[in-house]
């Protein structure tokens, strides 16, 4: 089975490569969705995400990323995914994401499988790790290794 596991991913963090590996062990192929919503201004393009998560799930033969924009669930036809992936890191998380999945069934049919997120991961987020480069801390650890000097290069050049 195909799986998509979607999101804005600005920056990628280790929290999402940890969901992405995860899948990638259950599903036959997982496509990384980079969704794009016109009406948002994201810090950083569609492309240098593309980039950076391609970068951290090389060597993850049955993983590619693409981007797209529209409602999940018709990224997901287009790209042939039977279920959405999604993670989450606690109660509060688990609530609205149980909310998506029953509208995004309700809407085509196709479920979601849930990844609980590791303890030692469950705090990090995308906001914590712009929120930690951009005053000057350490995101190593934070977001996989392979794109962490870029990440922190991108937010500098940002502010």
């Amino acid at each position: 089975m195909k799986g998509i596991y979607a999101g804005s991913f600005s920056p990628p963090t280790s929290g999402h490569l940890d969901i992405i590996r995860r899948a990638a062990q259950v599903l036959d192929e997982v496509v990384v969705a980079i969704l794009v919503n016109p009406e948002k201004k994201y810090i950083f393009s569609a492309e240098k995400r593309a980039e950076w998560l391609t970068r951290a799930v090389e060597g993850i033969d049955n993983v590619r990323v693409v981007w797209d924009n529209g409602l999940l669930v018709d990224v997901a036809g287009r790209y042939g995914a039977g279920v959405i992936v999604r993670g989450v890191r606690g109660t509060a998380d688990l609530e609205y994401e149980m909310t998506l999945a029953d509208a995004n069934r309700h809407l085509s049919g196709i479920d979601t499988m849930f990844f609980p997120s590791r303890p030692e991961l469950g705090f990090i987020s995308s906001t914590v790790v712009m929120d930690i480069a951009q005053h000057g801390g350490s995101i190593r650890g934070l977001v996989p290794d392979a794109i962490a000097d870029d990440i922190v290069s991108s937010i500098k050049e940002s502010c």
